[in-house]
């Protein structure tokens, strides 16, 4: 069973037995307030409000006195010197001196479960509820329109939900109305299948009940509808509906026990208080509730949604701390184009001749379309293929057996199991090499097809594969950060979905080096490397083993304590709510900066594409290769020249991606003043971004 729950019933028996909230003095009495309950209902019956229940009487009794012989143990009723519960004779001498006191039967001592406080009293859900019936036995006409008509399945979850429920005319709800008539700030409880489970009636929508359904009519100006509420769900209730439920499969706990169900009634005063303590604790049960259901729905599939968790948080940058000395990846993604032309011109890999090659249309920019999820500033979206050398296996005709043999390895789809390869299963001979795509160590091969597509790994030696595998050798990347950004969620739902087939999936290379990936800063590779280096195999160490296996037991703790403390810090990682001054700036910002990027667009003859606004804690602003600029909000609190400045510097480097003496001279013939506007951001700059504050 759930901690939630258990935690949550263990505060639901304390608030019934008084233990929750303190005692006062001062409270009114429960004999009274049993007394002007039991008033009210003669009076509604004496009315023909409601009626007179079978065997029922309410005749007037003399008030009951304690005996001096057998103290009464606390909150419960007193006893005679015979040790049997006091009893009241309605012919007593003093029945015409007592003459306001109502009948009111105390629980026999072997029934109490519990004590409680000596204010309190128990009583049965009779004696507190003036009208308790059920819902229609018989199945009326269903109607496509009308009345709604509820069952124990618009209840079940605790809360009336009239969003799918079968109808009735108003004719038979004419009928069924006069005697059940469920109004809002009455009590609903399920009888039939799914038994004891209460519900307020928060609607003024009309409606009827079935059967299944009990309605608990009360006097609200009396007792605390929340605190009846609270107390219909304690485990004292709960276990009295678990052994006066009868039949067997759909299972019915009848009006008759329902009415004899007991529980205690504190004053109407200690009724609020523990309402109050309860609406304060119950929510944060519920919480941890839900992260009990995520922790369990986690720990099922312990270690591999973990890990998938684990990938994506690196994914994003939430795994590492992103550091101000990074080198930037635009200069990185410089440097590869240049590396990958170098060994294309030096024949030691091979120039992409496909249409899509030839086109450039493999490179083309990234559109906001594809981006799955945010990344921190400093890292770039690119396309798997400007990253690496990308090639497709390929097979030597099978026609010719001199081409196998064991001069190296011929991978398939089959050799790739959990990020391992099996070598050795099959090779090329050293005539088949020659007709072969072969790949060096440090390439990442990925299944492109079938029911395995996406599995992937690294080969240590120089391979070669057949046409079911694509792979890509990075060039100046880490290795292993680009095989953890193919082996992430992410990236098999896109290759997923960018496949062609039905029964059988297939990814071509032109479509697969085409999906977009992150690309932090290579320091940043590196330490993200170092960190998954150091938690996934401390998660696949604690593989869940099945709970009744003794041995398994302490890894499932380790597991499930480890998969906690993962999710608080994911929760603590969750970016923060900008203050209001904040969300005006960037109100602001992307109001007036078009215009002035425009302006100054136009007068230096560039051209950019979108402008994102952004609150940065280390930059103005940035431009990317394609033209893509970025500005801090916080511009918007500069003086016009220095905000015209950043709009300049970042327009220049649409000539010039570096800060070269030509970058420089080109800001200088548009910014004459940027000496002076460069000072005031070293002056001012930092203390202008260390005012501004966080809301959680």
């Amino acid at each position: 069973m759930k901690l939630a729950e258990n935690l949550k019933k263990a505060v639901l028996q304390a608030a019934m037995q008084g233990k929750l909230t303190r005692q006062l003095k001062t409270d009114s009495s429960v004999d009274d307030l049993l007394q002007k309950i039991a008033e009210e209902k003669a009076r509604l019956i004496a009315e023909g409000k409601i009626k007179k229940e079978r065997g029922e009487s309410l005749p007037l009794a003399p008030e009951r006195k304690r005996s001096s012989a057998t103290p009464s143990p606390r909150g419960t009723p007193p006893k005679t010197p015979d040790n049997s519960p006091q009893v009241f004779e309605e012919n007593s001498e003093s029945s015409h001196q007592q003459t306001t006191s109502t009948r009111f039967e105390p629980i026999p001592q072997e029934e109490i479960p519990f004590e409680i406080p000596e204010n309190w009293r128990w009583v049965q859900m009779n004696n507190v509820f003036y009208k308790i019936t059920d819902g229609t036995h018989k199945t009326p006409k269903y109607t496509s329109s009308g009345i709604p008509f509820v069952s124990v399945k618009n209840c079940s979850s605790g809360v009336l939900d009239l969003s799918n429920t079968k109808f009735i005319s108003e004719k038979e709800h004419d009928e069924l109305y006069s005697r059940c008539n469920p109004e809002k700030g009455d009590l609903l409880i399920t009888k039939v299948g799914t038994t004891g489970i209460p519900v307020k009636i928060d609607t003024d929508v009309v409606f009827d009940l079935f059967v299944s359904v009990a309605l608990l009519k009360f006097s609200h100006h009396l007792l605390n509808i929340d605190y009846l509420y609270y107390a219909l769900q304690s485990p004292n209730v709960y276990e009295q509906v678990k052994l006066n439920t009868k039949g067997v499969g759909n299972k019915n706990w009848v009006i008759d026990d329902i009415k004899a169900t007991i529980f205690p009634l504190p004053p109407i005063e200690e009724q609020q208080r523990i309402v109050e303590k309860l609406n304060s604790i119950l929510p944060l049960i519920d919480e941890y509730g839900k992260e009990e259901d995520e922790l369990v729905a986690l720990s099922q599939n312990f270690p591999e949604d973990i890990k998938k968790s684990v990938l994506q948080s690196a994914m994003q940058g939430k795994l590492t701390r992103q550091q101000q000395t990074d080198s930037s990846v635009d200069d990185l993604l410089k440097k590869i184009a240049e590396e990958k032309a170098r060994l294309i011109a030096e024949g030691k890999i091979k120039k992409d001749t496909t249409k899509a090659g030839a086109s450039g249309r493999a490179l083309a920019e990234i559109t906001q379309e594809e981006i799955p999820f945010e990344i921190p500033e400093n890292w770039r979206w690119c396309r798997l293929g400007e990253i690496g050398n990308t090639i497709t296996g390929s097979t030597p005709s099978k026609n010719h057996p001199e081409y196998f043999g064991n001069y190296i390895d011929f991978l398939s789809p089959g050799d790739i199991q959990n990020s391992m390869i099996t070598y050795g299963n099959k090779g090329l001979s050293e005539k088949g090499y020659k007709l072969a795509r072969p790949t060096p160590a440090g390439t990442i091969i990925q299944v492109c097809i079938g029911g395995s597509i996406g599995k992937c790994a690294i080969v240590d030696r120089e391979v070669t594969f057949n046409q079911q595998i694509n792979s890509i050798t990075p060039i100046k990347a880490n290795v292993n950060f680009i095989y953890a950004v193919l082996s992430s969620e992410y990236f098999h739902k896109k290759i997923t979905r960018n496949a062609t087939g039905t029964a059988t999936p297939i990814i071509n290379k032109s479509s697969w080096e085409k999906l977009p990936i992150p690309l932090p800063p290579i320091e940043e590779q590196q330490r993200i490397v170092e960190k998954l280096n150091s938690i996934l195999p401390l998660i696949d160490s604690m593989a869940v083993y099945g709970t009744k296996k003794k041995a398994g037991r302490p890894k499932q703790e380790e597991a499930l304590s480890f998969i906690r403390t993962f999710l608080q810090a994911k929760k603590t990682a969750q970016p923060k709510t900008a203050a209001p001054e904040i969300l005006e700036l960037k109100t602001k910002a992307k109001q007036e900066l078009p215009a002035a990027v425009k302006k100054y667009a136009g007068l230096m003859g560039v051209t950019y594409n979108r402008i994102t606004i952004r609150h940065q804690k280390t930059r103005w602003g940035s431009c990317t290769k394609t033209g893509n600029l970025n500005f801090n909000c916080l511009i918007m609190k500069m003086p016009d020249q220095v905000r015209d400045y950043v709009i300049i510097h970042e327009l220049a480097h649409r000539k010039e991606l570096n800060h070269s003496s030509k970058y420089w001279a080109i800001v200088a013939e548009y910014c004459p003043w940027y000496k002076q506007a460069k000072q005031w951001l070293k002056d001012n700059g930092q203390k202008l971004m260390e005012r501004q504050v966080f809301q959680k």
